[in-house]
């Protein structure tokens, strides 16, 4: 492996303990769980089973590596992203969304429950993917590209929901659901703000700009896109990779094929200058790729973290990174799937559609945790899943943006909005919304409080004012279905128009559509 200056690469999982993994997840209590796509690339043969699995690696001793693999479900087909909720994970599989849970502490999944289904199976590479709790507390799934009309299976006569050029997300409470901007391919992340990033084959990083509850109010207006190219995409991207790369056309070679997996560093394992990085991957190239975001105006900039030689690269053409993801110890993992080929069938020519190294290296997989050089030797994961709510509270102030996260997902899990703790609770909110140290905490409670419906007006009125632009954004868009029931918090809003910070002032334009400007 060749990697970027000052920071370390260790192996921490590779077969037999996982084989053919295509995404990871870290729970509250440490475990990594692994999706791997064994049904690559073809699936199974007629009268034959599915072959994906999901499973759980723990390691036990501390030494930073996964020893301990269990298989948590198996006889999967496609699956393709993996979420923890409330003790299980909620997984995108073969045109479904699932949830998966052991009631009876085996270790395996007995309650296997279909929440919503109707994505398309077309491609096994171009199927719905990369289930992510976001900051709104809602769960947001990249399309795949493929599209379809999706319902709740849980309810014959639910509403079908198309979702063609479009991605999906549901609130994991209340199970509404919806189509969202997009459209994805294969990965989904968010910045520290929100911000929504994609990635497609030839375009390693779409930052969603314009989100669809801004269009519906304004129909009239003409938008030719609802994305933005926050690095150089398709002829005009550039990456440099030290193995032979094959490509599907020349005119390609020397430039994003097979971009997936972007993801957006919000750790505390790498030096500084890697926080807020966007990377991604491309395993025709053997490769994974950093682009230093820059805000311009409603969106981002992007420019390549070195010239001429990429973050991670290796010159084992079968190195093939597919996905990352943030550790509990703010290390990026990267997810390397191990194949001589991936690519799908589909898009070669006929004479190679049979060749036999289309599946040369099922049986192997790595992971790999990249951190600084003077890091810390790894220690036994920190099991969070029993702390009281006080110290969760104190998890939205963490310097890793993992800890924030869980800290958020697990109050929301846990809280009946109805009991009298919940109302403890909020006051504890309240107070890190308005004395919290960092923006981060700060935001996160205003986002919790509206998860419990505990969000006040006077809250929001004063986040308004925070001193950090970040959060006056969060409260802006948390105004935003409150802006019909109180004269004064839109005049706050209509105010910040003419703020410094010119992403604030888009979103300040995007959210009083159709409110006028001029209310009294």
């Amino acid at each position: 492996l060749q990697l970027a200056p000052g920071l370390r690469a260790e192996l921490v999982a590779a077969e037999p303990q996982v084989t053919d993994p295509v995404a990871i997840r870290f729970d509250a209590q440490g475990r990594m769980w692994v999706v791997e796509m064994r049904d690559y690339p073809w699936g199974p043969k007629e009268g034959e089973l599915p072959q994906c699995q999901l499973r759980v690696l723990t390691d036990e001793d501390g030494d930073g590596f996964f020893e301990t693999s269990r298989i948590f479900a198996d006889q999967l087909l496609f699956t393709t992203g993996v979420q923890p909720w409330k003790g299980g994970v909620i997984v995108t599989m073969a045109g479904q969304v699932a949830y998966f849970k052991d009631t009876t502490g085996d270790g395996r999944a007995d309650l296997r429950q279909i929440w919503y289904q109707g994505f398309v199976e077309d491609n096994s590479q171009l199927r719905a993917n990369h289930p992510r709790f976001g900051l709104d507390n809602h769960i947001y799934i990249a399309n795949g590209l493929r599209g379809g009309v999706v319902q709740d299976a849980r309810q014959p006569n639910s509403s079908k929901v198309n979702i063609n050029n479009m991605d999906f997300r549901f609130h994991p409470e209340s199970f509404h659901y919806e189509a969202v901007s997009g459209v994805g391919q294969f990965g989904l992340t968010f910045d520290d703000y929100g911000n929504r990033f994609v990635c497609s084959n030839r375009n390693p990083v779409k930052h969603i700009v314009l989100k669809n509850r801004y269009l519906r109010r304004s129909p009239k207006t003409a938008i030719s896109a609802v994305f933005h190219d926050a690095a150089k995409a398709g002829e005009a991207s550039r990456i440099f990779p030290i193995a032979r790369s094959w490509t599907t056309s020349t005119l390609h070679a020397g430039q994003f094929t097979a971009a997936c997996g972007v993801f957006c560093y919000r750790g505390s394992g790498l030096p500084e200058e890697f926080r807020g990085n966007v990377f991604t991957c491309d395993p025709t190239g053997s490769l994974v790729h950093r682009e230093i975001m820059t805000p311009r105006g409603g969106t981002f900039t992007g420019r390549r973290g070195r010239e001429g030689v990429e973050f991670l690269a290796s010159r084992d053409e079968w190195f093939k990174p597919v996905n990352m993801e943030l550790g509990p110890d703010g290390a990026l993992y990267v997810v390397d799937m191990y194949r001589a080929v991936i690519e799908h069938p589909r898009w070669v020519p006929a004479e190679l559609k049979e060749r036999p190294d289309t599946r040369y290296g099922d049986n192997r997989g790595r992971i790999y945790r990249i951190t600084s050089a003077k890091a810390p030797a790894s220690t036994k994961p920190t099991d969070y899943s029993q702390l009281p709510n006080a110290r969760l509270v104190g998890l939205l102030a963490h310097d890793n943006a993992w800890q924030r996260e869980l800290g958020a997902r697990l109050l929301m899990e846990r809280t009946n909005k109805d009991q009298p703790t919940a109302h403890l609770l909020a006051s504890q909110l309240e107070q890190l919304a308005r004395q919290g140290k960092s923006p981060h905490a700060r935001f996160h409670a205003l986002w919790s409080l509206e998860g419990l419906e505990k969000l006040s007006i006077k809250t929001i009125a004063l986040a308004l004012h925070d001193p950090d632009a970040q959060v006056r954004r969060q409260a802006v868009m948390l105004a935003e279905r409150r802006l019909g029931l109180s004269a004064d918090l839109r005049k706050r809003v209509t105010a910040l128009a003419r703020d410094e910070d010119a992403g604030l002032r888009f979103q300040v334009a995007l959210s009083l559509i159709p409110v006028k400007t001029d209310v009294e």
